[in-house]
């Protein structure tokens, strides 16, 4: 995936009555570079923000849904 460094990943949401609220760090998803990323969802190109790799990302995934991210590699400095 471009730029070099940069990762997608999903979040599906299984249930049917609810949105879910789903909190992870960047690094449980093996987003590991230490300059971070800027993450948007794939669907519809909202910038949900900047995050470093020890940082919790939060996201609302409706029912029987899924959050389809991708996270663009920033450049080391």
């Amino acid at each position: 995936m471009l730029p070099e460094g940069s990762r997608a990943f999903a979040v599906v949401n299984l249930g049917d009555a609810m949105p879910q609220r789903v909190s992870i760090r960047l690094d449980h998803l093996g987003l590991e570079s230490a300059a971070g990323y800027n993450v948007t969802e794939v669907f519809n190109g909202t910038f949900v923000g900047t995050f470093k790799p020890p940082n919790v990302i939060a996201i609302r995934v409706n029912p029987s849904g899924v959050f389809f991210g991708k996270a663009t590699a920033l450049p080391s400095s």
